[in-house]
Parts: structure tokens; C-alpha cells; sequence
């Protein structure tokens, strides 16, 4: 199924219920819970464990602090895991995550890849937020996407699809899926089914957005004139240094992709009761707190429409202020309905229409896929042409000092990484010099194979500066 619910909705919420359901149904006895974004799936496993006690949740993705609280899960043996599309789809595809380090080996001789998918196989599988896939500019990530869904249902694996903004391009992606959409009536017809939700449509009829266009010189300013108003607002910048200068400013809190885990979770903490937040895009999604006002730049339709889901989320009597700039800024200013998409002058029609994947990793993990038994060799030079990583790119850890904590370190793309302002690569006692900037993916991908070569481990970043709480810039 295809879940194509309006923001707030509860789509992720409802994924310990469907599972129940599915399993009572006899369909499936475990669940992987697949999402694009490290953060929710931790905001989403700490309200999990809370709300559903019978159910043993475990988790896989590359913080370690969580596994302080909960048990860490790579090889996805828990009854409901929760993990990143980048850990599902390599668990999935051949490349496990428990060995991904024997990838970067010059010999690689064994790899247990049928482990994994021995616990994928009966379980049924939640891909939460899915147009954040279709976001990436290089088609690696849908690609990877599109050969997983296949596989799934070739093995008659139960896969349900969440989002609020697919757009046009899901009929073809999705083929022979049944979509789920909310609606004016009840209807059904072949593969779609609209539900008329009375309770949500009369929440929401109260609310009220109004949307003014302003310069991105204006921003501070406006910021400043509605919180002395008494309200809470959200400033939405998709550049990190431009958020860090304006959050510096309002003296807000700041949400960005470069925190350490330790700020981020202290941030994260501060949402509920901050008067302002400042963020990039890595706030639109999972973050389950209202704001009166949203000050965004017109990214992708699909970003301001979730951005917007975060101002008067719960519905009801609230009127909501929406401030664009940039240029796509007046064409958004003509959307009227902003949380019903079924209603007129809705956000539907800016959806975008079609997609692109990158056709030769499509191929290739279709091949990967089809065999029983693959060579380790070489599984080992697709995961390297494509540049370590089958969804984005290579991985490493950034940290603040030579020997951190967990916690004072972030996960970034290597080719991100290598521009930021980087002393020294060390791993135990071998110390290197940083990464290279990467023109190409194959460049930093050799850089990290003959580091692990020299120091027998992937190696961690260390920034020459942080500034704690605003993040090395």
C-alpha cells in the first residue's frame, strides 16, 4: 500500500497498529520500520518504547549513543527494527552493515549477506516519508529505492509506503500498489481508495493560514517583529552557514545536519518551549512540535509543504503566518488549502510530476539481487564504483577531539566532510592527513580505502574548530 496522508496526520504513529494488524492477520511476525533520517527515527523509537511496551524494538543506524537506552540491531534480528534507508537497502541488496567495513578491505573473502535477509523475509516493511528519496539530485537513492520495492514484492514481502507529498510521478513508481488518500467521499476503485475523514476535515476547516512573499534581507526582521508579537516561530534556511549567522543573531535554537549528536539531542530538547528555532532541512520532517509562524525559504514543494505541516500541526482554531522568500516564493503565495489536499487551490498541482533514477544502479542492483549467491569480490567493486554507499555516498564520523566521546561527533557524507575545516583523519594510533576535496566520488573513496589499508579501520574526522551549539562554522 501506497499511505498518501496529509502532514499530521499520523502515518508514523500508526506503525506499531498496522503492525499488530498485519500479524494477527497471520501476513507477517516481525516489522522493519524504514526511515530516510537519523533524527526520526530516534524521536520515533523513544515514543514507540513508551506508547507500546508488549513490543521488543530494537534499532540500526550508525549513532552509537542510542545504545545506551536500546539495543543496537544490524543484522535486523529484532521484532520491530527501526533503520535508515541507506542501512535497509544495503541489508537488503547484499552489503550488510554489520561488514560494510570488509568492503573497504583490498581482499574481501566472505560476507554473511543472507543473514539479513533471512529476518527481512517475514517481516512486513514501513517506508516512512518516501518523497525525501526522490530529493536527491543524483537519482542514487530512488534508484535504490525502486530495485528494493521490487525485491520485496517478489518475495511477497508486505510493504507499506508513507508520505504526504508524493506528487504525479507515483503512479508509474509504485505500480501495483494500492494508494490510500483522504477525500471529499468514500470511493474505491482499482488500486485507490479515498477515505472521507470527517474528524480531520473538521479539525482543519478551522484552520486558517495566511502566506506574505518578503526579501531574504527582510527575514531577521520579520523574525524579530513576530516574536515580539508573543509567537512562536520557525525560520527555515537551507544553506547552514546562513542558519548559524541568523540563529548567532536571534540568539535561537539551532537545528542543522553538522551538530554533534550531544547539541543535537540538547536542541531537540529545547523545541517545545523555544520562542524561535532556526533550522535547515534537516527540521521539516519528524519534528512533532506547532509553531505560529513559518519564515522558509521556496525550496522543493515537497520540503515547504512539510515545513508549513509544522505551523498550527494540531489543527483547530489556530491561524498560522507563512513568510516566503526566494524565488519560487510568489507561486507557492497561490496555494490556499495547505493541510487538505483534496480541497481546491491545494498544494497538489506543485507537486512535481516526474522523477529520474540513476538507470545503471537500478540495473545493477536488480542483478544483485537476482542471483543466489553473489562473489564477495564482486559485490565489493559495484559498492565501490557507486561510490561506498548503494543510497548517498560514503560515511564517516566527524568529531570535535582526537579522542571523543560519542556524542561530541556527527555522521557526515565524506564529500561534505572533506570540505569542512578537518586537522587530521586518525584511527587508534595512526593519524593521516584529511580527505581531499572530492570533484569526484572515486577520489575520496581511494582516500578511505588506503586509510583503512594503513590503519586496519575507517578512520574519524577531526574539525580544527566547533563551536558548541552552532557547529564548526
Amino acid at each position: 500500500m501506497v499511505l498518501e496522508l496529509p502532514t499530521g496526520y499520523g502515518k508514523t504513529v500508526a506503525g506499531p497498529h498496522l503492525y499488530r494488524a498485519y500479524r494477527e492477520a497471520g501476513l507477517c511476525w516481525r516489522a522493519i520500520h524504514v526511515f530516510p533520517l537519523r533524527a526520526i527515527l530516534h524521536k520515533t523509537l523513544s515514543r514507540y518504547v513508551h506508547e507500546h511496551p508488549t513490543i521488543e524494538f530494537t534499532y540500526q543506524d550508525g549513532d552509537v549513543t542510542l545504545r545506551e537506552r536500546y539495543v543496537k540491531d544490524p543484522y535486523f534480528r529484532g521484532e520491530y527494527v527501526l533503520t535508515t534507508l541507506d542501512s535497509f537497502v544495503h541489508n537488503l541488496l547484499r552489503v550488510p552493515v554489520a561488514e560494510v567495513h570488509k568492503f573497504l578491505e583490498r581482499h574481501l573473502r566472505a560476507v554473511h549477506y543472507h543473514i539479513p535477509f533471512a529476518y527481512i523475509y517475514p517481516s512486513c516493511v514501513f517506508i516512512d516519508e518516501a518523497h525525501i528519496a526522490a530529493q536527491d539530485e543524483a537519482g542514487k537513492a530512488l534508484a535504490a529505492l525502486k530495485a528494493s520495492l521490487e525485491v520485496l514484492r517478489g518475495a511477497e514481502v508486505p510493504v507499506v509506503v508513507m508520505s504526504a507529498t508524493l506528487g504525479g510521478w507515483k503512479r508509474e513508481f509504485f505500480r501495483g500498489f494500492t494508494f490510500i488518500e483522504l477525500g471529499e467521499k468514500d470511493e474505491e476503485s482499482d488500486g485507490r481508495v479515498v477515505v472521507h475523514d470527517g474528524e480531520f476535515e473538521r479539525v482543519f476547516s478551522q484552520t486558517k493560514y495566511s502566506v506574505e512573499v518578503v526579501d531574504e534581507t527582510e527575514v531577521e526582521k520579520t523574525a524579530k517583529k513576530e516574536i515580539e508579537r508573543g509567537r512562536r516561530v520557525l525560520v527555515i534556511i537551507n544553506n547552514i552557514q546562513k542558519a548559524v549567522e541568523l540563529a548567532k543573531s536571534l540568539e535561537a535554537v539551532l537545528v542543522h545536519s553538522m551538530l554533534t549528536r550531544e547539541d543535537r539531542q540538547v536542541a531537540e530538547g529545547m523545541l517545545g518551549g523555544a520562542r524561535i528555532v532556526v533550522g535547515t532541512s534537516a527540521i521539516e520532517a519528524g519534528v512533532d512540535v506547532s509553531f505560529d509562524v513559518l519564515i522558509t525559504s521556496a525550496d522543493a514543494a515537497e520540503s515547504v509543504v512539510q515545513r508549513v505541516g509544522r505551523v498550527c500541526r494540531y489543527g483547530g482554531d489556530c491561524e498560522g503566518k507563512i513568510y516566503l522568500f526566494g524565488k519560487n516564493a510568489e507561486t507557492y503565495a497561490s496555494v490556499r488549502e495547505w493541510r487538505l489536499p483534496y480541497r481546491g487551490g491545494s498544494y497538489t498541482s506543485l507537486l512535481r510530476g516526474e522523477v529520474r533514477w540513476d538507470p545503471g544502479l537500478y540495473w545493477l542492483l536488480k542483478q544483485i539481487a537476482g542471483f543466489i549467491h553473489v562473489l564477495p569480490e564482486e559485490l565489493r567493486k559495484a559498492y565501490l564504483r557507486y561510490g561506498a554507499s548503494f543510497v548517498r555516498s560514503a560515511l564517516i564520523e566527524v568529531c570535535t577531539d582526537v579522542e571523543p566521546d560519542a556524542g561530541r561527533c556527527f555522521t557526515a557524507s565524506l564529500d561534505r566532510a572533506a570540505e569542512l575545516p578537518i586537522s587530521a583523519a586518525v584511527a587508534g594510533g595512526c593519524k593521516l592527513d584529511p580527505p581531499p576535496r572530492c570533484e569526484r566520488a572515486e577520489k575520496c573513496v581511494w582516500w578511505l580505502i588506503n586509510a583503512v589499508e594503513q590503519c586496519g579501520e575507517v578512520p574519524r574526522l577531526i574539525l580544527e574548530r566547533y563551536t558548541p551549539g552552532y557547529g564548526p562554522f
